[in-house]
This record gives C-alpha cells, sequence and structure tokens, in this order.
C-alpha cells in the first residue's frame, strides 16, 4: 500500500506525538495526561526537524562518499 506524500507526513507527526505522549506519561516517574499532551506537543516540531536534519546530513555525506569512490576509481 503505498501513501500519498502529504498523508505520509500527517501520519508520521501524529505517530510522533502519540509516542512523545505516551513516553512521557508511563515513564517511571510518570506525570499526568494534560502535562504530557501539553509537552508533547512542544517536542513534536523540534523531534521531526532534527530527524529531518540528519536525514539531510546523512545523504549528502553518501553522495560525498559516492563522489570519492568515483574520483578514485577515474584516478586509478
Amino acid at each position: 500500500m503505498s501513501l500519498p506524500k502529504p498523508m505520509k507526513t500527517a501520519l508520521i507527526v501524529v505517530l510522533t506525538y502519540v509516542c512523545v505522549v505516551l513516553m512521557m506519561r508511563y515513564r517511571r516517574d510518570g506525570m499526568d495526561w494534560e502535562p504530557a499532551l501539553l509537552i508533547a506537543l512542544l517536542v513534536t516540531p523540534p523531534a521531526l526537524l532534527l530527524s529531518w536534519g540528519r536525514d539531510k546530513l546523512m545523504d549528502g555525506a553518501r553522495r560525498a562518499g559516492k563522489r570519492a569512490r568515483d574520483r578514485r576509481r577515474a584516478a586509478g
């Protein structure tokens, strides 16, 4: 099953939000639902932004490695 990109993005955002809420609620010294919901609302965008930045960084490293391999093969 293939989802359209907007649907996939919305699903990732909702799942990230739910995971953060559940982690805050059920950790060892768990908190009430209301603060967990509010904190998750604040934490979800930076978490997704960091994930996006990591993907971009890793993609750039992969492309740089491919260029370096191509240069070595051309020179040798």
